[in-house]
């Protein structure tokens, strides 16, 4: 099943540097050290001047939660889901609420992209290696990667308040129907279910961000390429 996206620019971004960022990671590429290397690089140099310039924190608008709300349960319908009990579930709980009590464990938090990206990338990453438990330095580390890539993707720089709040939200009720689902297969003992969730969050990352989560390893310092 392919991950909710709301259709417009700040999707495309967000997976243009979820590519980046573990493409990076499955090359073993390390960005620090190749800046501190060959600082004259004028790509390079460009790209240091960048890094950190742009927000990824924003404020968020009821009306912009609204809009991603119908968004999403419209998608759920699209796929053969329950759009209408998706829909009255979103009415009856505050489904951001619900994830960013969750994440906190992790020093994530809502109101920043680079947290609802991370808080997705691990998910799945968990989900397509049967990894039942991640540690909060981890999670820290792979937010450190996230944040290093979008702070200096000029795309992103370019998007205001609202689409940050679209993208960041788009990738939480991602989060929330994908954890759900693999919660409730494991609560079931269904192997066959979890199998199929772990080859669906595998195939999700290869088609739309071209990596293999297989192939990625984490550790203290955020994904690396497997060995």
């Amino acid at each position: 099943m392919p991950s909710f996206s709301n259709g417009n620019l700040s999707a495309d971004i967000a997976n243009t540097i979820m590519n980046n960022t573990l493409m990076e990671a499955q090359m073993g590429i390390n960005r620090e050290r190749s800046e501190r290397v060959a600082p004259s690089d004028p790509v390079m140099s460009a790209r240091t001047s960048r890094a950190g310039a742009y927000a990824t924190t924003y404020q968020a608008s009821a009306a912009v939660t609204e809009r991603v709300k119908r968004q999403f349960a419209d998608f759920v319908r699209s796929t053969g889901g329950d759009g209408a009990g998706i829909a009255a579930a979103m009415n009856d709980q505050d489904f951001f609420a619900r994830w960013g009590g969750h994440v906190s464990q992790y020093g994530l938090r809502r109101g920043d992209v680079a947290d609802a990206m991370t808080a997705y990338w691990v998910l799945n990453w968990q989900i397509a290696n049967d990894v039942r438990s991640v540690d909060r330095s981890q999670v820290q580390a792979v937010k450190a990667q996230v944040r290093q890539n979008m702070t200096s993707n000029t795309q992103f720089g370019a998007l205001n308040n609202a689409q940050k709040q679209e993208m960041a939200e788009a990738l939480i009720l991602n989060f929330i129907a994908q954890s759900v689902a693999y919660e409730d297969a494991m609560r079931a003992n269904d192997a066959t279910m979890q199998r199929r969730l772990q080859n669906a969050a595998r195939t999700r990352f290869r088609n739309e961000m071209n990596v293999d989560l297989r192939q990625l390893r984490l550790g203290g310092s955020g994904f690396t390429a497997a060995s």
